[in-house]
């Protein structure tokens, strides 16, 4: 089957001063000052020697006050780049879709795809190749490096096809490695991040997909290296509401609705983040995903429309951080790091506060993914092969041989390599 796949790469951008948080709530991993060049360049550059590359789709979010300095770099950034075909999606043109939103009555899930959030970053990104009739996406990040010209036809393996058991490919995943050529996390922690360690159980479960067959039922997700159809992005949106860990989320919505995300242990990038260090800000995030994520998972067992989820049907990883032992162990390490960590003081707050208002916030936020689920399909659908908005956002070359992603495909077999 031919597919005509577009490549989605969110790029975060601050001020002159190096900064991570944006506001309280929204903490991103790098955000890159816009007087220095950051990453980016470097992901492009890469992407020149990929075979099959059609239209790359730059994501730029900001921080507040800096959203067209912010666009106006990343656009100086394209222009050494005029053979890939490139179109870039800053605050004025998100302004376009979500005019379009209200026109097609789904202005209140503005918020739900725009350019603040993990999650709502990644959905416009699912909009916004819908808009060109792009049947496929492919994630990656800025702070990577495609090493392999191949790097698009090993994507494209298996999506739109039937696995033996009858399974059809509209989700994957592959991974990362790293500078030293490794896979996995590192597992040397800190005595006081002893109930906060999540190496092993990734590594484990990364040791034997590596092992097994060339597609595999995933228990992971890895945002920076995901290929979606539209089949899946269609109809399973991501989660604007959790704070960080969309991705495997995302994995887990599927489930919920019936559909997999498969691992590909042929498909991976390099990855190159910027030095920088753990931070309370960070952490606090993980305790609002980890408290949230267990709270939608609850909450979805009381909908006669979805398929439940138990831990331990993803073990060894995630399963253990699903279940209701979180509230204790984010507790204890809060104040261990409160005690052997320099940010004494913030850790302190979040053992007091955060803890509390994390589960106050998951409580009240767990049915609002739910709620935008029933419309997203039809979000999409009106936004599907727009030519004017297509042209407002800066480029033409609609993908005319897409068809609807509503149209079921015909199937065929997925060789197990």
């Amino acid at each position: 089957m031919n597919l005509n796949p577009a490549i989605v790469i969110p790029t975060y951008w601050c001020g002159r001063r190096s900064s991570h948080s944006i506001n309280r709530g929204v903490v991103y991993d790098h955000m890159t000052p816009i007087d220095q060049p950051g990453e980016l360049p470097r992901c492009l550059e890469s992407l020149r020697h990929v075979v099959g590359v059609d239209r790359i789709i730059l994501l730029v979010a900001a921080e507040p006050g800096v959203e067209n300095q912010a666009a106006e770099r990343v656009r100086a950034i394209v222009d050494h780049f005029m053979d890939l075909n490139i179109v870039v999606i800053g605050d004025a043109e998100m302004r376009h879709i979500h005019r379009r939103f209200e026109q097609v009555g789904v202005g209140e899930y503005k918020g739900a795809a725009c350019l603040t959030g993990y999650g709502a970053i990644r959905n416009l990104g699912l909009i916004v190749a819908s808009i060109f009739g792009h049947d496929t996406v492919v994630f990656i990040d800025d702070d990577e490096v495609i090493p392999n010209a191949d790097f698009l036809e090993r994507a494209m393996h298996g999506i739109a096809c039937k696995t033996p058991t009858g399974s059809i490919i509209t989700a994957k995943t592959g991974f990362f490695y790293d500078s030293y050529d490794s896979p996995k996390a590192p597992e040397d922690v800190p005595w006081y991040d002893h109930f906060w360690n999540k190496a092993a159980d990734f590594n484990d479960y990364i040791d034997g997909a590596l092992r097994g067959p060339r597609l595999s039922r995933s228990n992971v997700c890895c945002g920076g290296c995901m290929v979606l159809h539209a089949d899946s992005y269609g109809n399973i949106a991501f989660d604007p509401w959790i704070a960080r860990g969309e991705d495997l989320d995302y994995l887990v919505n599927a489930r919920m609705y019936g559909n997999d995300v498969w691992f590909d242990n042929q498909f991976s990038l390099l990855h190159l983040p910027p030095e920088g260090s753990q931070h309370s800000s960070r952490f606090e995030q993980d305790v609002y995903r980890w408290f949230y994520e267990v709270r939608k998972i609850e909450f979805a067992k009381t909908q006669i429309d979805l398929m439940q989820i138990t831990p331990s049907t993803l073990d060894p990883y995630p399963g253990p951080w699903l279940d209701s032992s979180i509230h204790r162990r984010a507790r204890l390490t809060a104040y261990l790091r409160a005690i052997g960590h320099k940010e004494h003081g913030e850790y302190l707050r979040i053992g007091n506060k955060t803890i509390r208002d994390a589960g106050e916030f998951a409580r009240e936020n767990c049915a609002n993914y739910f709620e935008l689920q029933h419309q997203w399909p039809n979000i999409v659908r009106a936004m599907w092969s727009n030519s004017a908005l297509a042209t407002q956002l800066g480029t033409s070359g609609l993908q005319s041989s897409s068809a609807s992603y509503t149209s079921r495909f015909s199937a065929v077999t997925a060789e197990q390599d």
